[in-house]
């Protein structure tokens, strides 16, 4: 045997006497075969060559380059190139080789082909390649080598080229999307960076080799075996979250109790005091505990009360959790920790025989009165009756009280607008404004309008109280449907009427020649601001139509030829797919929803306060109804149009007189 021969005998028996004892007698017979069989030298007459490819039968193109200076510096670096590729008989060998198999020195392949990457590994899945997947290939390393892909801080990159893969994760149906990203954030990860690397990376917690799904009963990661998974590092608090109410429940088969990674996150958990932690002092009584004991469904399943988060945050301690307090007592100050108890336990933080020693661990004062009385707050609850009776006396006399209040103002304000329609509506001394058709046709608008905006909300937001009080229940959405639409024509009648009287009618054209927008409307829209201010002494004075009648008299066209269109689109829906693709339907419904809210908001803050707010409308302005107003109003809010008439009386009494 030669030298060579001898040397590399002696490094494969150090190598695998700890791996297999079999394998040395194997190995052995191997190297005395190799005395006269490939040098690895002649491999790399190919594989040292960065270019080195072949493409597969499904077009993949695969690189055959070896590093020979990182192979020598792995794991396997004393090691012939055969003594993994084991079919080379000679060279140059065939094209396809049988694929390396790890299992003849390393025991752990038979855990792996039981795992759920070996499984898929066996079912041909093309996104499993095997062991190098996590290990490399020419290139492995031990897990304790900084530069091995299995080093804990190197462990979440390793896994993370597929489990952060979207379209993999997709296509395996993964539960878990960016697992290694979240990772990263974690308390866990930082701890690794800081250079602990006894904290959990992914292997701790999802095995190593013997990965297995989580529906597996076996597997570290199902939901039954968290606790235990989590007890590897926190052995303290698994035994006391075994003794909780949570985690006797969870023995005892029940889903909805909550296990570790319900209240701290799985794969993102952060430290207690991180804001961004699912336990922090903001979190764990804002969102925490709420996400089961909130739930109504749940809670009732088990005989649990709950809307407690509600009472709490109407609390002095919820108040001072609201402004962000970082000592305010939370959700575990008083149930505890790991170690929460149901109330009737003797040693619960909440019995009350230790109530008191409870709150006192803030308040020191604390006495018997501190448990004499229940701590959440739930007026509404049997056991609260004192408190339900104070609020039931407290709403009754707010609502009396206030409604009076109320009703005593709106008797005033009724007072002045009967005594305003009289004064606009008797025909000496005041201005005829607008026409009956003027006045029927603002009227048959507004309520068509209302109609429309009451019902299409009523469509928008189903479940609304108003809109089931309004349209008939739940049951009322094909009513709903029905009267938008016959709004919606009686809208279209009269935008068309309205279209005709401005083009057709002498009267018409002349209101659309008032509307027209001018250089001076923007100017006055500026001086009126000014003015405001207390800018300017002098309002600007304004003709039949100010800015502020232009602008919403546009908009409203605007908004009308837009909600007419897009409602049509919407109506005929089929139709409209005939010819357009479904992205531009979807446009003009959400153009139809959000010109509603325009149209509605504009309505209310704008139009409505020149009706009836404004001081010089106060308390309405009926010339809606009336179409008049007094000369006084008339001469004060529309000046120019008022010496024009009066000029024009002034030319055709001196005609008269001629």
């Amino acid at each position: 045997m030669s030298p060579r021969t001898l040397n590399s005998t002696r490094r494969y028996v150090s190598i695998f006497s700890a791996v297999r004892p079999g394998a040395v007698v194997v190995l052995l017979c191997l190297t005395a075969l190799r005395a006269a069989a490939i040098d690895d030298a002649d491999c790399m007459i190919c594989h040292a060559d960065p270019s080195a490819s072949k493409t597969t039968a499904d077009g993949r193109v695969i690189s055959l380059y070896v590093d020979e200076e990182a192979f020598r510096a792995s794991k396997h670096g004393p090691m012939s190139c055969d003594s993994c590729h084991a079919d080379i008989a000679e060279l140059p060998h065939a094209e396809s080789l049988a694929p390396v198999n790890c299992g003849v020195c390393h025991t752990e392949a038979e855990e792996y082909a039981a795992s759920l990457h070996g499984q898929a590994l066996q079912n041909g899945s093309g996104d499993v390649h095997g062991c190098r997947d996590c290990h490399g290939a020419h290139d492995i390393r031990g897990h304790e080598d900084p530069l091995s892909m299995t080093h804990p801080r190197n462990l979440p990159e390793t896994c993370g080229k597929c489990h952060s893969d979207p379209d993999l994760i997709k296509r395996h149906m993964v539960s878990v999307a960016e697992p290694s990203d979240r990772y990263l954030n974690s308390v866990h990860a930082k701890n690794i960076l800081a250079g602990n690397l006894e904290a959990a990376v992914c292997n701790d917690c999802h095995g190593t080799h013997t990965i297995l799904p989580a529906q597996d009963p076996a597997s570290k990661v199902n939901r039954w075996n968290v606790a235990n998974t989590c007890g590897q590092c926190h052995a303290a608090e698994k035994a006391e979250f075994m003794a909780s109410i949570h985690g006797k429940a969870l023995e005892a088969g029940i889903r909805d109790a909550p296990t570790c990674i319900d209240c701290h996150g799985e794969h993102d958990i952060e430290a207690p005091d991180q804001a961004a932690s699912t336990v922090s002092k903001q979190m764990i009584s804002r969102e925490t505990c709420p996400r089961c004991h909130d739930d109504e469904k749940v809670m009732t399943r088990y005989g649990i009360t709950f809307q407690r988060q509600a009472s709490y945050m109407d609390s002095y301690h919820g108040l001072a959790t609201g402004t962000g307090s970082q000592v305010v007592a939370d959700c575990t100050n008083c149930h505890g920790v790991h170690n929460i108890l149901p109330k009737s336990d003797p040693a619960s933080s909440i019995n009350p025989a230790n109530l008191v020693n409870t709150c006192a661990q803030c308040h020191e004062d604390a006495g018997p009165n501190f448990a004499a009385g229940s701590v959440h707050i739930v007026p509404t609850s049997p056991d609260q009756k004192i408190l339900g009776i104070v609020r039931l006396v407290y709403l009754w006399l707010i609502a009396v009280v206030l409604g009076g209040m109320a009703l005593h103002n709106l008797l005033i304000l009724a007072k002045h607008a009967r005594a305003k329609f009289a004064l606009q509506a008797q025909l000496r001394g005041t201005h005829q404004r607008f026409n009956r058709g003027q006045r029927i046709g603002h009227v048959v608008l507004m309520l068509s309008f209302t109609v429309l905006a009451l019902s299409g909300f009523a469509l928008r937001f189903p479940d609304a109280l108003w809109s089931n009080l309004v349209f008939f229940g739940n049951d009322g959405l094909e009513v709903r449907a029905d009267i938008h639409r016959w709004a919606a024509i009686v809208f279209i009648g009269v935008t068309v009427v309205n279209l005709l009287y401005l083009v057709f009618t002498r009267g018409g054209r002349g209101e659309l020649r008032a509307f027209m927008l001018t250089r001076r409307d923007f100017a006055d829209a500026f001086l009126n601001i000014g003015y405001m201010l207390g800018l300017r002494k002098e309002r600007p004075r304004f003709d039949r139509y100010g800015y502020p009648e232009k602008f919403e008299y546009w908009g409203l066209w605007w908004g009308t030829l837009l909600m007419i269109a897009t409602g049509l689109c919407i109506w005929y829906a089929d139709a409209f797919l005939r010819y357009w693709p479904k992205l531009w339907l979807d446009v003009a419904a959400l153009v139809h929803y959000y010109e509603a809210w325009l149209a509605v908001g504009t309505i209310v803050v704008w139009h409505l306060f020149f009706v009836i707010v404004a001081p010089d409308a106060y308390p309405m302005n009926w010339a809606w109804l009336t179409g008049r107003i007094t000369n006084e109003e008339f001469k004060e809010r529309h000046p120019l149009e008022y010496e024009r008439l009066q000029q024009t009386k002034g030319e055709d009494a001196e005609e008269k007189e001629d």
